[in-house]
Formats: C-alpha cells, sequence, structure tokens
C-alpha cells in the first residue's frame, strides 16, 4: 500500500514538475522571440526622414524614424505588430504621408530599441508614452497627435496612459489573460494549469498578472476617438477580441473586415482602409 501510494506521489510530481517545465519554457520563448526585421526604410519610397532615439520612464531606448513633410495635420505615432520591427509596417501606413507627420518606432527588445525582452503588452503602453513625450518637446503641446497600432502596439496604444486627438486599432487583444489561454487552445479543457503557471510567471518577472494587462478596461471610460479595425477570419486574435473591446465603451468605432485575417486589412480591401482611415483622422485630428 505504501508503495503504490508512493507511486501516485512520483506520478503528481513527474506531472506537475512537466507542466512547469514547459509552461516556463513556452513563456520564455515568447518574451525572448525570434525577431523578424524587416529592412524596409522611407528611402525607398522617395522620402526623407530622420532617424531619432527617447527614453521611456523604465530606461530603455526607442528607436524611431519620423517622416516630416513641409506643411502637415499633425503627428499620427505608428507601431508595429509582434514580433516584427517597424519596417514592417511601413509599406501599410504610409498613405498618411504626406498629410501627416509619421513617427514609426520600434518597441522594445524588437528592431533598434534597446531591452531584454518582450513584455507582449506589460511594458509596452510606455514605450508609446515616450513617442508622445518625445513628439511635444519637439512640435509643441499644441501638436495633433494620433495612435495607430497593429496586433502588439494595438493593444499598447490603447492601454497607454497619454493625452492624445485620436486612436486607430488593428486587431488588437482584449486583455492578455485571454491571449494566454488562447495559446494553450491545445490542450483543452487540461489547459488551465499552464495558464496559472504562465501567470505566475508574468507576476514575477513583470510585476503583473495577464488579467490586468488589458485594453478592455483600459478603454472603459475613455473619451479619446477610437477606431478599431479586425479581421473577421482572424485566427491569431480572434474578433470577439475587438467585440469585447467595444462592447466596454459604446463611443468606440469598430470595423470588422469581412473575410480577411489577422493584419491583413489593408492588404486586402486597401482602398476602403485608407479611405476609412482617412476620414476618422480628418473628423477628430483637427
Amino acid at each position: 500500500m505504501i508503495a503504490m501510494q508512493w507511486n501516485i506521489i512520483k506520478i503528481l510530481l513527474i506531472i506537475v514538475a512537466s507542466i512547469v517545465l514547459m509552461s516556463a519554457f513556452i513563456f520564455f520563448i515568447n518574451v525572448r522571440p525570434f525577431r523578424n526585421y524587416d529592412p524596409d526604410t522611407p528611402d525607398r519610397y522617395g522620402i526623407v526622414y530622420e532617424e531619432v532615439t527617447f527614453n521611456t520612464t523604465d530606461k530603455i531606448t526607442i528607436h524611431a524614424w519620423i517622416l516630416k513633410p513641409e506643411k502637415s495635420n499633425g503627428t499620427v505615432i505608428v507601431g508595429h505588430g509582434y514580433p516584427f520591427n517597424k519596417g514592417n509596417i511601413l509599406s501599410v501606413a504610409k498613405f498618411l504621408y504626406p498629410e501627416y507627420t509619421l513617427l514609426f518606432y520600434d518597441h522594445r527588445y524588437f528592431g533598434q530599441s534597446s531591452g531584454s525582452v518582450t513584455s507582449v503588452g506589460a511594458n509596452e503602453p510606455k514605450d508609446v508614452e515616450a513617442a508622445v513625450k518625445f513628439v511635444r518637446r519637439r512640435y509643441g503641446k499644441e501638436e495633433n497627435i494620433a495612435l495607430y497600432g497593429f496586433s502588439l502596439s494595438a493593444a499598447a496604444v490603447l492601454m497607454a496612459k497619454t493625452e492624445v486627438d485620436a486612436i486607430i486599432a488593428d486587431s488588437p487583444y482584449s486583455d492578455l489573460d485571454s491571449m494566454v489561454k488562447h495559446m494553450y487552445w491545445i490542450f483543452g479543457p487540461f489547459k488551465y494549469p499552464f495558464v496559472k503557471v504562465t501567470s505566475l510567471l508574468s507576476r514575477i518577472f513583470f510585476g503583473v498578472y495577464p488579467c490586468d494587462v488589458s485594453p478592455t478596461l483600459a478603454v472603459k471610460d475613455i473619451k479619446v476617438p477610437i477606431l478599431l479595425i479586425h479581421g473577421e477570419k482572424d485566427m491569431q486574435i480572434p474578433v470577439k477580441h475587438s467585440q469585447a473591446i467595444k462592447a466596454s465603451n459604446p463611443d468606440i468605432e469598430l470595423w470588422v473586415v469581412e473575410g480577411v485575417r489577422h493584419g491583413q486589412a489593408h492588404a486586402d480591401v486597401q482602398e476602403e482602409y485608407e479611405k476609412r482611415v482617412n476620414a476618422f483622422l480628418k473628423k477628430n485630428m483637427k
């Protein structure tokens, strides 16, 4: 009997250890992913630009480009997705130039910015806040500013604690806890131990639980005009994420793009996409 009990204990210990080790492995490859570096630069399109850097409140150096026309209607700060860099989103957002000054930045860890890890949204709003402060210092406190994010940066711009005139978020997640659960979907009903361990690791390394990293909660009472764009066929971040954000604040505008997958709205319906974004900015960048 004692031998059987000991065998059961050993089996349980092996299961627990396996869950912890696998969760830790997945956690670390997600906060230190392979960085997809797109070499695209503005000069490829004949656009003159300036390379600049600025620091976040937690001492991360953010690398950015400024595309400054002779005359503009304000500045649009543009962020990229995970695990890419600012060059990856240049071809999508450059349609806003030269009507607007554009600032493309690399999130911490990615591209040319510093940082040993990505926090997948826990600390990335600080990168956005630093970009806004930089623009205010350079162009003055009265400068009209819009935030324009994709995927990871879409969530970051929604959570940034800063005053701007408008926010466009293309394919954001509603909260990081939902993304963690989505990541472990393959385990079905047995995913929850992995989710709990990942949540604990997030608390240890970033000081927050994934459930606290929530664009949905961040925009609940916000008065800034927001446009959400989400592909109806998005499998990476399902459209229900933007629908949850919209449900938290009825004033938010949501465009669900039929038949479109993650981050492909501009590629698939370019004319309509650019028309909607331009109209939204023209209405709110006054």
